[in-house]
């Protein structure tokens, strides 16, 4: 899959939990929010 890269602006707080919980879970922080975003869209 063709993937596009971009930037964002993100409290760092909330960055930083993010990034920790994704290493928890064993997932990249883009993946995980493209799932996010896929179940929000999905809700629509």
């Amino acid at each position: 899959m063709l993937r596009k890269t971009t930037s964002i602006k993100i409290d760092p707080e909330l960055w930083k939990k993010v990034k920790k919980h994704c290493i928890d879970e064993e997932i990249d922080v883009s993946e995980y929010l493209e799932n996010l975003i896929r179940q929000d869209l999905g809700k629509k």
